[in-house]
């Protein structure tokens, strides 16, 4: 939020060919150094705690290749906060109730699939959108379109498929099952997502 350097994050980077693992800590101006074979891809994690509440964790993940390492330049990373429970290449994005409006948070995801695109010319992925269980099924295929709407803006048309699961699938005890259960919003939210799945690589 600040762009001010973040000290004692956690930099991995695996191979995506040998799955050797290199890690390191950011030192006191926000920096690391990894020394890697550039002949090969990487997928680079950036994690840091957040103490202030302990809530969250701020967390970055993208694919490293040939033309990135080659370069010999900085790269930089920008720490986002997410949720404790979010792993994996691609974090899932959430939406507001009600509303199939993508948020900045939204486009800051697109954007970061897009570019993953542009780097592996053979990546697929799969975009499956839900609901939480007080919404309409309906509303989750607004949520497809305006995801497919963004996507197509940005001249992507074939490698991502968007698909609608409704309302089911709960992440959480929040399923209207049980009319005594009393959920906050953030809990709603969660299962209010879009979830990133890679189909082939």
């Amino acid at each position: 939020m600040n762009r001010q350097p973040i000290i004692g994050a956690s930099v991995k980077l695996k191979s995506v060919v040998s799955d050797k693992e290199y890690t390191q800590t950011t030192d006191d101006s926000g920096k690391a150094v990894v020394k890697v074979d550039a002949l090969t891809k990487y997928k680079l994690e950036v994690s840091k705690e957040n103490n202030t509440n302990g809530e969250g964790f701020f967390s970055y993940a993208y694919m490293l290749g040939e033309s990135e390492l080659k370069s010999g330049k900085l790269f930089v990373v920008e720490l986002e906060k997410v949720r404790r429970n979010e792993s994996g290449l691609l974090s899932a994005m959430y939406f507001d109730a009600n509303t199939s409006v993508l948020s900045t948070q939204n486009i800051f995801a697109l954007d970061n699939l897009l570019q993953m695109l542009k780097h592996f010319a053979t990546l697929q992925v799969e975009v499956g959108v839900y609901a939480d269980c007080r919404e309409p099924v309906s509303l989750v295929q607004d949520r497809v379109a305006a995801i497919q709407k963004y996507l197509q803006s940005k001249g992507e048309t074939k490698r991502v498929t968007v698909k609608p699961y409704g309302n089911v699938r709960a992440l959480n005890f929040c399923d209207c099952s049980n009319s005594k259960v009393v959920c906050t919003e953030e809990k709603y939210q969660e299962n209010r997502r879009a979830e990133f799945k890679i189909i082939s690589f």
